[in-house]
């Protein structure tokens, strides 16, 4: 439907410059004003849809269609009102110019992540540049009333070339390398407009009106309506890829990243470099700027990835320490104590020193459950932990949460008599606070021990060692709890 009835706009305006030859000109202004005009509602519409912040792009392509409009207008003023009939008046072609700076914007910032609100800042500065070096060179080859000479024309015909083909060039390649739905059609519609009007703009300024018609008012005007018309299409019909169908190379989606803010500085750079030949200060004026932009642009980018790669090597930490840590009471978890039997196991078996492990278990703590309810059990858990902790003395001895109620502490370097001298100590700490358990036959928690010790051999596992602590707590909680037993 939307292609009928842009193929119903291009033959009625090809009709009606035809068949009302005494008012051609205005009528062609009509459908090339009206043309854009659209592409612009268009551009709106989807802005409306997904958000007009110039960050999602659609209202700097709006903006774009608006600056060519406007140019257009001028021209019908200079044609009609004025009956200025010079081929490149300098406010037609400088608007014509500058809707090239909103798409020179988006395509160097939308999509690309900003961790400074001062980098969007130099962008714009950089955007706002590039129109006045624009303003400055077109004014170096026409006056308000048009050029001078053919050579003139021609020269501002080039710069639409270079122009158009720099448009084109960078909003297929932010196409190519969208990893999101919501950017390859952006850059999708985007893309096919540019290269469309480059090639029409090349093709109407060289051929038609530097040779065969100067004048607006014949068919040949059609083929502007073409791009605006295309992008109509291609942009209120497009379906979203869905995510699973966006596989841009890595490599060329990180490149683009990086890249697209340079773009911005490289037209820039690139205008600055045609006006020095008018203006040399002014030009190398826009040399500076350029580079100082992009300079103190990458260097808020990297002093941002920096910052980002901190917070990054911080949180892996924090992850790691998580990871090694219980969650309730705070001290080491399971996998911090097996990473850690593990290493002391091989460096005991290396010094031939006897090695002892505390296997500690909270006596009748379902009981306490029951009465007090878990969230005073996990309390229980966080006290006892506590008090467990003030027993560990030396760097190397390591107390961690086993599972449930159950806590074990391993004790490097230290034979049975100085293990039990600490497991008679936990049982005097924990019954010194006298936390308060009803179900418990002395009237407040008490905590069960049992003692292992080993000079590790060949051929004997850790496990072991493990094995005997918990037959020994075995044997103490048999023997009614409240106290420690050593394995034999």
């Amino acid at each position: 439907m939307m292609l009928l009835l842009a193929i119903g706009f291009m033959l009625l305006h090809a009709l009606c410059v035809l068949l009302l030859p005494a008012h051609a000109i205005a009528a062609s202004y009509v459908f090339l004003l009206a043309a854009p005009l659209l592409a612009f509602a268009c551009a709106l519409r989807r802005g409306l849809m997904v958000g007009l912040h110039h960050s999602h792009g659609w209202s700097l392509i709006a903006l774009s269609m608006l600056l060519w409009t406007a140019g257009m207008f001028t021209s019908l003023c200079q044609d009609l009102v004025f009956r200025n009939l010079n081929v490149a008046p300098g406010a037609t072609m400088l608007l014509y110019t500058l809707y090239g700076v909103p798409i020179s914007y988006a395509v160097a910032t939308v999509g690309v992540d900003y961790r400074s609100g001062l980098q969007r800042g130099i962008d714009a500065i950089l955007a706002v540049s590039l129109g006045y070096l624009y303003f400055v060179l077109m004014f170096s080859w026409t006056t308000l009333q048009g050029v001078s000479s053919r050579e003139s024309a021609e020269m501002i015909a080039l710069m639409f070339d270079l122009e158009n083909a720099f448009l084109a060039a960078m909003t297929t390649i932010r196409f190519f390398a969208a990893n999101t739905p919501r950017l390859r059609h952006l850059f999708g519609a985007l893309s096919v407009f540019t290269l469309l009007y480059g090639l029409v703009a090349a093709y109407y300024n060289h051929h038609v009106a530097l040779d065969v018609a100067p004048d607006i008012g014949t068919v040949y005007d059609v083929v502007v309506d073409v791009p605006f018309l295309v992008f109509i299409i291609v942009a209120w019909r497009i379906r979203q890829p869905r995510a699973h169908t966006l596989n841009p190379p890595d490599a060329l989606v990180r490149f683009v990243r990086l890249g697209s803010p340079l773009l911005l500085a490289l037209s820039v750079l690139t205008v600055a470099l045609l006006v020095v030949r008018q203006r040399f200060a002014l030009g190398v004026a826009g040399v500076v700027a350029a580079a100082l932009g992009y300079g103190l642009r990458s260097i808020l980018s990297q002093v941002s990835q920096v910052e980002a790669a901190d917070r990054l090597r911080n949180d892996q930490t924090l992850l790691a320490e998580l990871a090694l840590h219980d969650g309730l009471t705070g001290i080491s978890n399971r996998r911090a104590f097996e990473e850690a039997i593990e290493r002391e196991w091989r460096l005991a078996s290396r010094t031939q020193q006897a090695m002892s492990l505390l296997l500690i278990d909270v006596d009748m703590f379902k009981q306490y459950n029951d009465r007090y309810g878990h969230l005073a059990g996990d309390a229980c858990l966080r006290d006892v932990a506590a008090i467990l902790t003030q027993a560990v003395q030396r760097p190397s001895d390591l107390l961690a949460r086993y599972g449930g109620e159950e806590f074990v502490l391993i004790l490097p370097a230290t034979p049975l008599a100085g293990a039990t001298d600490v497991a008679e100590r936990l049982c005097d700490l924990v019954r010194q606070q006298n936390l308060h358990h009803d179900d418990s036959p002395v009237g407040h928690v008490t905590i069960s021990i049992g003692v292992a010790s080993i000079v590790p051999a060949q051929g004997v596992l850790s496990d072991e060692l493990v094995a005997a602590a918990d037959r020994a707590l075995y044997e103490a909680k048999r023997k009614g709890r409240n106290r420690f037993e050593a394995a034999t």
